[in-house]
């Protein structure tokens, strides 16, 4: 666990109703660039291309052979690391593991609580998150 927030820190609607059921169009899953480029920009809940599948299937397989394991929340990035490393299965099991590490290592003592953050957040710096027409 990573972040533990009293229900009453949970403003409503943080997850609106409409993400359950949304299917964003295709442009705003995948980016096309002139040079013929892309990047997909959900990765989660969206059907795969073929080679991001096989991509995806190779880094499996290296992760076996070398015998790791990731937590949940690595691995539901997977596909985030393979277009980051271009598709590189051995460079993104690379950046599992040094996230892997880091959030070992930062969340070790346990989950960050809104009562940790809540001096930080009187001096005015916050980061906001919301969602686009895309719902990303």
């Amino acid at each position: 666990e990573a972040i533990s927030c009293a229900e009453g820190s949970v403003a409503d609607f943080s997850l609106p109703a409409e993400a359950l059921t949304f299917e964003p169009p295709c442009e705003a899953v995948v980016t096309h660039f002139a040079d013929g480029d892309k990047e997909r920009k959900i990765h989660c809940n969206t059907e795969l291309q073929e080679l991001e599948l096989a991509k995806l299937a190779l880094l499996r397989l290296e992760a076996k052979a070398e015998d790791l394991s990731f937590y949940p929340c690595v691995t539901a990035m997977a596909t985030r690391f393979l277009s980051c490393a271009r598709m590189d299965a051995k460079k993104a099991l690379r950046m599992m593991q040094a996230t892997q590490e880091w959030r070992r290592q930062y969340f070790g003592a346990g989950p960050v609580s809104d009562t940790q953050v809540a001096q930080d957040l009187r001096y005015g710096i916050v980061y906001f998150s919301g969602r686009d027409q895309a719902l990303r």
